[in-house]
């Protein structure tokens, strides 16, 4: 629906909408450009090896017995890069664990093959549905607002740190926001104008997200609850009551029928129509998770009916829904670890894990919304119901480890926020938006690349934010990093806390680790906040203490935390002295000086590494060179013998040298 101008209008509307289009691009290939490097040269988070291990099994087999906790759609995708390379077996990595359709060891065992070949394929595969979601947000924003409008909804997308951090991972977070929002999309499209075509769309788009995410079956109530407004709306669809009711269900049905069509398909329709006693048969040789969901079914389906849906799919539904609704998972919010059920725990994620600019545009355009809502009841409620039904969902349930579980919200939030500009487009508006986005775009980029880690200055920044949350903001990241750093220090062993796959990562570096001690010995730990903060058990809780309560020396992406950094300096610089000291007397001058520098890396002001450096140019007839290193040297510790007579060789021998 085209928006007409106000008469302020600043400025022609053609140019205008070429603005907001071209705009609208750069922000989508910002996006993905941006969020591509964050991973460019990063091991694996938690969950990418299970689901590129599931993925790239189900492509070698046929066989999902490894998608019983997510549906495959998203991991499929990411496992396509696997078309085009000879790998070995997932299922004979390890043989008894793929029996038991048990990720962890299946997975394991093929983690070697993830991080050398599959990783960053599969991560710059799962940036299509970041590209997508982009070209999706500015359609609809654009058929909202007008052309000229829907370029502030992208900017927020653009500047999004929840959605920056996660788009790259292979996992289903991102394609289920993706989805999701495609689905309502269509859905919307349809209502307003019922055609077998925007149908078509509508259905697709249910499938995919129900293949990708168990959290699209909120779309069932969402989709019903705006299906009986519609019939009850004459305005919005002008037939009668009965054709009404006919067009919306008949709709549903449709939808409904092509979903579990596209379900059975994603499965490659394994395990579909058995009955109860046969889930019960088949679940007997695998984990106790999918015994426990066939338990559970068949207590409330009827032993003669078959389920017209994937073996895999019901019980890990099943598992999904017990877990979400009275198991939980151990979280950390607020100074307390639990298993969660805070209600107040993602409304507040939600006001420390966005750039507070963006959070006033969102303020201020849903203000707008409801100031104008007989106008415009439609479509505000359309925006606004599917994050506050998943907001609320979310709380109430206690699977609540991180912000990405309610990332399904932020597309329709930065529609809302277009509203801003939905029935003034002034200069003066414009220009404070832009401001705003300005301000989002600098607070986002502050945290480059660590965008898991954001937090706004209500939460004490990056650097503080963890004692609000960190499930989710820890994802096991910083592994590369923190390998990086210990190379770059020469530390070959540590104890060390990973969270995730850290530790293979630096095992397969030839570093090797230990335990942290209960108490602080004094020597080097490395640990990652979310597990120091949700540890497993009462044991490791109290081992923890002495970390909890003091400042680490040193952070790794904010999300590793470092203790007796010094002391680890100390241990080093010794080393590498006797290193080049060694390498001096072999008569490697190149390679002496190089570990002389590397323990000043360690402890800039080092008189004994100064003067080997020295010595070894020296020898290397580099007068001018250790002229400088032993000057150096003299000037830490004015009473260094040695250092003076190499410096007394180096001045005599470049007076020789110079004609």
């Amino acid at each position: 629906m085209a928006i007409k101008l106000s008469t302020d209008r600043f400025s022609n509307a053609r140019w205008q909408a070429g603005f907001s289009a071209y705009f609208s691009l750069a922000c989508v290939l910002f996006f993905v450009i941006s969020a591509a490097f964050t991973v460019l040269h990063q091991s694996s988070y938690w969950d990418d090896p299970y689901h590129l291990a599931a993925g790239v099994a189900q492509l070698q087999t046929d066989d999902p017995r490894l998608n019983a906790d997510h549906p495959p759609l998203a991991r499929l995708l990411g496992a396509l890069p696997s078309l085009f390379m000879e790998l070995p077996s997932v299922a004979d990595g390890n043989p008894n664990a793929w029996k038991q359709a048990d990720i962890f060891y299946t997975t394991n065992a093929y983690i070697g093959t993830i991080e050398e070949r599959l990783l960053l394929p599969g991560r710059l595969t799962m940036l299509g549905f970041a590209l997508l979601l982009g070209w999706l947000l500015y359609a609809w924003a654009k058929e909202l607002f007008g052309a000229e409008r829907a370029w502030l909804p992208l900017a927020l997308f653009a500047f999004c740190p929840p959605l920056l951090a996660n788009a790259p991972l292979v996992t289903t977070d991102t394609a289920a926001t993706t989805l999701m929002f495609a689905a309502v999309y269509g859905w919307w499209r349809y209502l307003n104008k019922p055609t077998l075509v925007r149908l078509g769309w509508a259905s697709l788009a249910v499938a995919a997200a129900f293949c990708a995410k168990f959290t699209a079956v909120l779309l069932a109530p969402l989709f019903l609850l705006s299906g009986i407004a519609a019939v009850l709306s004459p305005a919005q669809l002008p037939y009668d009551g009965k054709r009404r009711m006919l067009i919306i269900g008949g709709a549903l049905l449709a939808i409904s029928a092509a979903t579990i069509f596209g379900i059975d398909l994603a499965y490659f329709f394994d395990g579909v129509w058995l009955t109860p006693p046969e889930y019960l048969a088949h679940s007997r040789s695998l984990n106790s998770t999918l015994q426990a969901g066939s338990e559970t079914l068949a207590d409330f389906w009827p032993a003669w009916l078959p389920v017209p849906l994937p073996f895999y799919y019901v019980t890990g539904l099943i598992w999904v829904l017990t877990r979400a609704g009275s198991l939980g998972h151990w979280t950390y919010f607020l100074g307390e670890a639990g298993p969660g059920g805070w209600p107040n725990y993602f409304s507040l994620l939600l006001l420390v894990k966005l750039p507070i600019a963006a959070l006033m545009l969102i303020g201020f355009g849903l203000s707008q919304a409801l100031s104008r809502f007989s106008r415009d009841a439609w479509n505000v409620l359309f925006l606004a119901l599917p994050p506050l039904l998943l907001i609320v969902i979310a709380s109430i349930g206690k699977m609540q480890i991180g912000i990405r579980h309610i990332l399904p919200a932020f597309p329709f939030l930065f529609l809302l926020a277009g509203y801003t500009l939905r029935y003034r487009l002034t200069r003066g508006r414009v220009l404070a938006a832009g401001f705003l986005v300005a301000l989002s775009a600098v607070s986002t980029l502050s945290v480059y690349p660590n965008y898991l880690m954001y937090f706004n200055f209500l939460a004490g920044g990056p650097e503080q934010g963890w004692r609000i949350s960190i499930n989710g903001d820890d994802y096991g990241q910083g592994g590369s990093d923190l390998l990086r750093w210990l190379q770059a220090r020469n530390i070959d062993r540590l104890a060390y806390l990973p969270n995730g796959w850290g530790g293979t990562q630096l095992s397969r570096a030839g570093i090797s680790y230990t335990p942290p001690p209960c108490s602080d010995t004094g020597e080097l730990v490395a640990v990652h906040a979310g597990r120091l903060l949700t540890p497993e058990n009462l044991a490791e809780s109290m081992c923890f203490d002495w970390m909890r309560l003091r400042q680490p020396d040193q952070k790794i992406g904010y999300s590793i935390f470092i203790y007796n950094a010094g002391n680890a300096a100390t241990r080093d610089v010794q080393g590498y002295l006797n290193k080049s000291l060694a390498l001096y007397n072999a008569g490697k001058f190149n390679e002496s000086i190089e570990a002389g520098r590397k323990a000043l890396q360690w402890e800039p002001n080092n008189a004994e590494a100064y003067n080997n450096i020295c010595a070894a140019h020296n020898n290397l007839k580099h007068w001018r060179q250790a002229i400088d290193a032993c000057n150096r040297a003299i000037s830490l510790k004015p009473g260094h013998a040695l250092a003076k007579n190499n410096l007394a060789w180096a001045k005599q021998n470049m007076a020789r040298a110079q004609p």
